[in-house]
């Protein structure tokens, strides 16, 4: 009885894949793509129905054969409120959206931090869940990261101490994910531009005349090392006593030198680079005419992310997203 539950479960994820994937339609479709007898396909699609996960939509008449409704994904089963801390100018400010499955904005709440503390992001949260859409899970990008439940390393020290699951989950019983920014630009970046799940990611996160970090990730999954520190560049032997760069070159160089050395570590199959002021055609340049690169065997493709908020912003949607079995089957 247990295996047939747990084949039942296996064959609405897969149709809910699908109709996720394309929007609508029919029971054969689903069941021609799935390897799932119609028979099985009808129950599934009627369970789903019945759940508020499916519409049934208008009926569709071939030149031959019998008519057959087509079948719609309702984007609006789930909403979810993303929350963005976001720098600009010296300064933090809030960023909050409420989207459904398909990412479509609902609400959009943008809001200076007069005074950093953890209070303004319950403020927040507050008035927007006074708007009475129901939220299924709260997903929040920190410039920071967490050890445990507490933010421990943070912008300017300023998030530092900050318990965002136990203030907002526990206080408001909506589920909270939190997770690094540049991390999430990474994730959202990839899935932008539909990188395969596949492949080996560095994603570099570089503000110029500062130090960068670094984002992992492979199989639609986040590798953050003990107590969430991979990808800490600042702590390579040749960076841990450096100054900051003072210009940009000097910044572009240092890039240059991350990429080698994760190149050669790692050999993943593709770079994200988040750089203020670098272009595409500016990165291409500068790996063709670096000797390591040239020599190294591993040859990845360079990708020159034009906007970190935007990015993030997806990042936050997947996060946000990430308790839906269905969403990471291949």
């Amino acid at each position: 009885m247990e295996n047939k539950h747990v084949v039942k479960a296996a064959n609405l994820n897969k149709v809910r894949s699908m109709l996720f994937k394309y929007g609508s339609a029919t029971k054969a479709k689903l069941a021609g793509e799935s390897d799932i007898s119609t028979v099985t396909v009808n129950g599934l699609v009627k369970e789903l129905v019945e759940a508020g996960e499916f519409i049934g939509g208008e009926l569709i008449h071939p030149k031959l054969g019998r008519p057959s409704v087509h079948y719609h994904f309702n984007y609006d089963f789930e909403h979810y409120l993303l929350i963005s801390i976001q720098e600009t100018a010296g300064k933090l400010h809030i960023v909050a959206k409420i989207v459904n499955m398909r990412g479509d904005i609902k609400l959009t709440r943008n809001q200076p931090m007069e005074v950093v503390g953890i209070g303004a992001v319950v403020e927040v949260v507050t008035g927007i869940l006074a708007q009475k859409l129901a939220i299924t899970n709260i997903a929040i990008s920190i410039p920071g990261k967490q050890i445990g439940s507490k933010i421990a390393v943070s912008w300017h020290d300023a998030l530092d101490g900050w318990d965002l699951e136990t203030e907002i989950g526990d206080g408001f019983g909506i589920p909270v994910r939190i997770e690094n920014d540049a991390n999430l630009a990474t994730v959202g970046y990839c899935k932008e531009v539909a990188v395969p799940d596949r492949d080996y990611v560095v994603g570099i996160y570089y503000l110029p005349m500062s130090m960068p970090g670094a984002s992992l990730f492979h199989n639609n999954g986040l590798f953050r090392g003990q107590d969430g520190l991979a990808g800490e560049i600042r702590y390579l032997p040749q960076f841990i006593a450096q100054e900051l760069p003072r210009s940009f070159e000097e910044s572009a160089q240092n890039l240059l030198n991350i990429l080698c050395i994760y190149n050669s570590l790692l050999a993943p199959h593709t770079f994200v680079i988040h750089m203020e002021g670098l272009s595409q055609q500016e990165l291409e340049k500068l790996i063709l005419e670096n000797d390591v690169l040239r020599e190294q065997p591993n040859k990845p493709n360079f990708h020159c992310a034009a906007s970190f908020d935007k990015d993030v912003m997806a990042g936050l949607q997947w996060l946000a997203m990430s308790h839906l079995a269905f969403m990471n089957l291949k």
